[in-house]
This record gives C-alpha cells, structure tokens and sequence, in this order.
C-alpha cells in the first residue's frame, strides 16, 4: 500500500477543524503514523461537534486519533509546544480544513493554537496541506483560497476520480488521502492512477453502470 522506504517527512501537525470529513483526519494520521512519520494534532471544538456527528461521538474520536498520534491537543492549548514556530516540523495539514480556519490563514489571524500552528508553517515556508470539503464555494471561501495558494499552500478538495472506481467508503477516503501524499512527496499506492492497470482498475463495477444498469 505504502512505499516502504522512509519519507523525507519526519515529523508533521494535523490541524482538525470543525468541517465535515473527520475520517480523513483519522486516515491520514493511521498511514502517517504506519510509515515512521511522527504526527501532532490539534483539534477545534467545533470538530468536536462535528465527531458527534459523524463518528457517533466525540469520545470515540478523541480515542481513535490518539492511537494515531504522537501528541494531541485542543485549540485553546497555548502552553503546546506547536504554539512556537521553534517546534520544527516538516509539514502541516488541515484536514478537514474549515473554511473559518481558511480564512483567518488567509489574513494573519492566528487566535488559536490551530491557526497559530499552520501559519507557523506558512511562516516557516514549511509544506502546509489545505484538505477542505466544503460546497458549494462563493467568492469569499475562493479568494481565501487563492490567497492560501499564492502563499504556497497546497489546496486539495476533499472530492473524488470516479476512474479509480471505488468500491467502499474506504476507496473513497485513500484516494484523498493519497492525494495528500502525493502533494508532499511519500509514494503511495492507496489509490489506482490514471492509465494504471492492477487488479483495481479490472473491477466490472463501474460507477456509471452501478446507477443506470
């Protein structure tokens, strides 16, 4: 599934924040985590609300991600080391990355210690991941966007290529996750690539003929 030789990527924070995707935060975190990297989180309190949603609550959240993770914190932690751009890392993601959070990127506001953390990262010009679902998108949330982008911040939707044909939930979330390996530079397999022909890409389910046969 992953390359098994060491990434470059030694030590990385994943900000979680109050969208909708919470498993690829839990995904990310497991593959990091499988392959050597050392992960920091940090979780807003709107994820939380967000947990309990999604993952029939925030306790098993909580739980799940800390099997994960190096250190886990919430976003009122200003006593975490992560609040210094002196605690180095190699690379940042938020993922799910909500648009509040994107926006206060975009404009210097770092009022917690999950935008403290990931402007450190910008400040740093160290890699910084944006994994965000929201839709649809208005000229606010695309302009904060673009603005991340001119920084140099990678912008990876949280959508998926039908061409992998996916066959569960899981498919579904390591094509994103792969996405955001790929954007930091860890070879992956966790999804079939365009052109690519393994045992995946020959499944006779086919995402048009699921709906319409």
């Amino acid at each position: 599934m992953i390359d098994p030789r060491r990434p470059e990527l030694k030590r990385v924070v994943l900000a979680v924040c109050g969208a909708s995707g919470l498993v690829i935060a839990l995904r990310l975190a497991q593959v990091m985590t499988s392959i050597g990297v050392e992960v920091h989180a940090i979780v807003s309190r709107e994820a939380l609300t967000v947990a309990d949603h999604e993952c029939g609550s925030r306790d098993w959240f909580l739980n799940k991600l800390s099997s994960y993770v190096k250190s886990l914190f919430s976003e009122d932690d200003w006593g975490s080391p992560l609040a210094s751009s002196s605690f180095l890392v190699d690379a940042c993601i938020a993922a799910p990355a909500s648009m509040k959070s994107v926006a206060a990127l975009a404009h210097g506001m770092q009022g917690d210690l999950l935008t403290r953390a990931l402007g450190n990262c910008l400040r740093m010009r160290r890699p910084l991941v944006i994994v965000f679902r929201e839709c649809p998108l208005g000229v606010a949330e695309l302009r904060s966007l673009l603005t991340l982008a001119e920084m140099g911040a990678h912008i990876v939707p949280a959508v998926v290529g039908f061409y992998a044909k996916p066959q569960s939930l899981r498919e579904v979330v390591d094509f994103i996750v792969g996405k955001v390996l790929d954007v930091l530079g860890i070879e992956n397999d966790l999804y079939p690539r365009w052109g690519q022909s393994d045992a995946r890409t020959a499944r006779t389910l086919d995402p048009c003929r699921v709906l319409y046969d």
